[in-house]
């Protein structure tokens, strides 16, 4: 157990030491001045009030912001100019709704998110509310109006302001086939983006700007791993709860685990975070004991006792470099079927069974666990976990409490 919590207590401290990586990108200054540096790339989900740069692997970290700092990008991927002007932050919490159908503009500088590139470049600011804006060439940013209001002060009536919609017309004038598409276009990132992009793939010439390749055109998607996960769980002694006649019924165990685990990377802030669920088989393997209370001896027996369990949780990756991550994760068992045959505990004195503790079939959401962990190459894994105490007896009480820590070995499929 003592090789467990050193692993256990290794892997927490290297995950705290694990870094975002810094990667190839650029900056723009107030004075028009573009420099190459390390980005460290956050894969911000929301737009960044600030981030950090530095000129090379050696050199001291930077902060830029939008007083300092013009445009700035990471090759390939994402690109962030400053903007000073209005944004409408009107809430579009329908519990939260206005009856004017104005927007509440408020002068802000911000970095806005270039999500299409060309001739008509679109824009998102993401906080605790979405906004897009638009630039034709190196004009000036200008904000797409939208904004829900309750129709005539009746909260059962919402209505929207879709001045974006005439915006869009005029920006688009110049192309019949696009301006076509205006009036079914949705104030969302897909809708928006598909339309700039349509229109900016039948339009010839360029922009000024210094850094239009830096946007990537990837759609992130979710992405999907399938891993054979085998280890080894190191058991506590099974307690009850009642002292019923001993508060430690059976020793401490070793056994064999197996599971298998979907994983499903979620397509934001640089796939750090995952959906897992995995099917696992255990095993408690425990014949008899006898506890001498008041000069009486009391047979406790229990056969091998196994189950499936279904826990489900989220994962968050830290980087170390390409190859290597370390993780986290915590999960909570919504369900676990009893697989082997004995269908109790017995207590016996002298060869009598005077009590026969029921063990519950089925459980669900009665325990969690937590872990802690090292991908190698997005392949091979390895992993500390902590599971919960868990009643394993069909009845409330007593408590027939088992709990446990494990070492995983993973190895993804796919």
């Amino acid at each position: 157990m003592k090789n467990v919590f050193s692993v256990f207590a290794f892997l927490s401290i290297t995950s705290m030491y694990a870094q975002v990586k810094y990667e190839k990108g650029y900056i723009i200054n107030n004075d028009n001045v573009k420099t190459e540096v390390l980005i460290k790339n956050k894969g911000w989900v929301s737009n960044p009030d600030s981030f950090s740069y530095k000129s090379n692997d050696n050199a001291q970290e930077s902060t830029g912001t939008t007083s300092n700092i013009k445009e700035f990008g990471v090759y390939n991927d994402s690109k962030y100019v400053t903007y000073n002007g209005d944004i409408d932050y009107s809430s579009d919490d329908i519990a939260s709704l206005t009856h004017s159908k104005e927007p509440k503009l408020v002068k802000s500088s911000v970095f806005l998110k270039e999500i299409a590139s060309g001739n008509k470049k679109l824009y998102t600011y993401k906080g605790h509310i979405t906004r897009y804006f638009y630039s034709a060439s190196d004009s000036v940013i200008q904000p797409l109006i939208y904004k829900k209001y309750l129709l005539d002060g009746n909260k059962s009536l919402v209505a929207t302001n879709d001045e974006y919609l005439d915006q869009l017309k005029t920006l688009f004038a110049d192309n019949t086939s696009t301006l076509s598409k205006v009036d079914r276009t949705q104030y969302s990132t897909s809708s928006l983006t598909k339309i700039f992009n349509d229109y900016n793939s039948k339009t010839t010439g360029s922009s000024n700007s210094q850094s239009d390749v830096v946007v990537s055109t990837k759609k992130k998607e979710v992405k999907f791993n399938l891993n054979i996960r085998p280890g080894v769980n190191f058991y506590s002694p099974l307690k009850l709860e009642e002292s019923y006649p001993s508060p430690e019924l059976l020793s401490s165990k070793t056994n064999f685990r197996i599971g298998v685990e979907a994983e499903l990377i979620l397509p934001f802030n640089r796939n750090k975070w995952s959906v897992i669920l995995e099917p696992t088989f255990s095993q408690y393997s425990n014949k008899k004991a006898t506890i001498r209370t008041n000069d009486n001896l009391y047979n406790i027996t229990m056969d091998s006792y196994s189950s499936i369990s279904i826990p489900l949780g989220v994962r968050h990756y830290m980087y170390i470099n390409d190859k290597s991550k370390i993780f986290v994760n915590a999960s909570i068992n919504v369900f676990t079927i009893k697989t082997s045959s004995p269908s109790s505990i017995d207590v016996d004195y002298d060869g009598f069974v005077f009590d026969k503790l029921e063990l519950a079939s089925t459980q669900s959401f009665r325990n969690a666990s937590f872990g802690v962990g090292y991908n190698y190459n997005s392949k091979y894994s390895l992993e500390a976990r902590f599971n919960t105490r868990s009643n394993i007896l069909d009845k409330d009480l007593p408590h027939a409490d088992i709990k446990s820590f494990s070492l995983i070995f993973g190895y993804n499929i796919f």
